[in-house]
């Protein structure tokens, strides 16, 4: 039983990356003035480590950001809940956890950098109650 629970996560994710890959990114902000000073992301976000009640989101960046966070939530539309990122010392390697996650939920993410969306919406699942953590290398691009 948990090959067939290991194999439909893997799906998941294999999904997710599909649907992020395939969101629509603006170079410019919500009142038309252009994100060119923010951090442009060259690698992720990617969910890396998913557990029952946890997830580790990471992302890479050309410039390093100076207020890095994820904004989550188990809907789309509904990103309620955030998660501050953490960075690496040349402040381009990105981290964020999520925590006090359900088990066996679906789960959407989006980057922020100085308060402002960067790149499109991931999605992840959480593994069921007690079930190992899964891990993931994949890279979304955020063209």
């Amino acid at each position: 039983m948990r090959t067939i629970a290991s194999a439909l996560l893997a799906l998941l994710l294999l999904s997710a990356m599909a649907l992020a890959q395939s969101s629509s990114y603006s170079p410019y902000n919500s009142d038309g003035t252009s994100k060119s000073s923010l951090p442009t992301i060259t690698n992720g976000p990617v969910a890396e480590t998913v557990s029952d009640n946890s997830a580790f989101i990471g992302w890479s960046t050309k410039d390093a950001a100076s207020d890095t966070a994820v904004r989550y939530g188990t809907s789309r539309n509904r990103l309620t809940q955030t998660a501050e990122g953490t960075d690496t010392t040349n402040g381009k390697n990105h981290h964020a956890r999520l925590e006090n996650l359900q088990p066996n939920t679906t789960y959407y993410f989006q980057v922020t950098a100085d308060g402002q969306e960067q790149g499109g919406i991931g999605t992840f699942k959480t593994v069921g109650m007690g079930d190992k953590p899964v891990q993931s290398k994949a890279v979304i691009s955020q063209k």
